[in-house]
């Protein structure tokens, strides 16, 4: 197949041009001004920014075990619809994918009913359990990464250990740091504070999760003076909430909770200065009934695939608290550049995996409407600019709004 992408105004060498993209099968072969081609379809970008495909390396995709709550399918179609090309699904799902046998059944279900690039992580101890790791070397070559999320690994030594095999066959262990048996902020900055100095130890290349506190952010500072391969994402919904302005409902309930204004301008600043590396949703979604028991009550987690990107340009690029190169970095190139993906930039010869967005267009959020299972969002009804118009995947259009 070959498409034709006419007019539009394409991040490309590091800024807007207004060029056309010429793409045979699932590769960009030209990029020029004015291509004239016979192209199986063409589209007319007259008004639309192109970027590089977004890519979301921490979603739950819920399948295998919990359809109810999301299916391959559903949250692949939410992720299109966002303008995600790529997303890595964790492995708290039923079973958990802590073996071949697992790993290869959900491999199965991605390849035929996923509508994106979707990479799976391998979890780090068997069942999630926290106290025998899994084969490492034999699962790292069919998976994304290492990771428990959901829960914290509490024994120092199988984080060591874990950290020691992954290094031995160069993949990375992402890390949701949390320990029960502290309070407030030092739930997480006590176990990011711990795996940091593992990792400097074991130099194992080291991701921490949806970082939310002000003490974690300064920790992961200094260390990454120290090595260049500690990384750390954050949430939409952490940048923009805190603990004064959450409401007694199930969308404000996640894990790590909305911290304070102190900790969320922390975050604020960390994102302006480059601590933080990455921008993700945590897509996490649970029935309505799940949902509806309140802040003490309902389940933790909430969705975000579909409206990420316009929170993110309407909160922090259309208020020039970031360039919207930089925003492109966060939620594309920086995670294909770390976990060595493909896509991250708009190239000759590079796989064509495209978001096509109308960044002047205004228009409300309303959670019934989104493609995921999941409809528990803080933002529901709240006004955003940047709708996405395409996503192409592979060459292929995807999602056409």
């Amino acid at each position: 197949m070959q498409l034709l992408i006419k007019s539009g105004k394409i991040w490309y060498k590091n800024k807007i041009q207004k060029l056309d993209i010429l793409i045979c099968n699932n590769k960009i072969i030209k990029i020029n001004k004015h291509i004239n081609a016979k192209v199986d379809k063409t589209i007319n970008a007259s008004g639309l920014t192109i970027i590089p495909g977004l890519i979301d390396i921490h979603v739950h995709l819920r399948e295998p075990g919990y359809e109810y709550k999301e299916t391959i399918a559903t949250g692949t179609a939410s992720a299109a619809k966002g303008g995600f090309t790529t997303v890595c699904c964790m492995p708290n799902t039923k079973p958990v994918i802590d073996s071949t046998l697992h790993l290869n059944q959900l491999q199965k279900l991605i390849k035929t009913k996923a509508k994106i690039n979707v990479l799976p992580y391998v979890s780090i101890s068997k069942e999630q359990a926290g106290k025998e790791l899994v084969n490492i070397p034999t699962l790292a070559k069919h998976c994304f990464a290492f990771s428990d999320d959901g829960v914290g690994v509490k024994s120092l030594l199988l984080m060591q250990q874990a950290m020691q095999e992954a290094k031995k066959v160069s993949k990375p262990i992402v890390a949701h740091c949390e320990d029960l048996s502290k309070i407030g902020n030092a739930i997480e900055y006590s176990e990011v504070e711990r795996d940091l100095k593992l990792s400097l130890k074991t130099k194992c290349q080291f991701h921490v999760c949806h970082v939310s506190t002000k003490e974690s952010i300064d920790l992961i500072k200094k260390a990454k003076r120290q090595a260049k391969y500690i990384t750390c994402e954050v949430t939409p919904h952490h940048l923009l909430l805190n603990n004064k302005i959450i409401k007694d409902c199930g969308a404000y309930k996640m894990n790590p909770p909305i911290a304070s204004i102190h900790d969320q301008h922390s975050l604020n600043k960390a994102i302006k200065d480059g601590t933080i590396d990455i921008i993700v949703t945590d897509h996490a979604p649970h029935s309505k009934e799940e949902k509806s028991k309140g802040l003490a009550h309902s389940a933790n987690g909430i969705v975000g695939l579909e409206i990420s990107f316009a929170l993110m340009y309407t909160h922090f690029v259309k208020n020039q608290i970031i360039p919207f190169g930089k925003l492109i970095n966060l939620m594309s190139f920086n995670p294909a550049r770390i976990f060595k993906l493909n896509g991250g930039v708009i190239k000759i010869g590079e796989v064509a995996d495209l978001s096509i967005f109308d960044l002047n267009k205004k228009w409300t959020i309303d959670s019934k409407q989104f493609l995921s299972k999941g409809h528990s969002t803080p933002f529901d009804k709240q006004t955003v600019y940047g709708e996405t118009k395409f996503t192409i995947c592979g060459g292929k259009i995807i999602y056409e709004k």
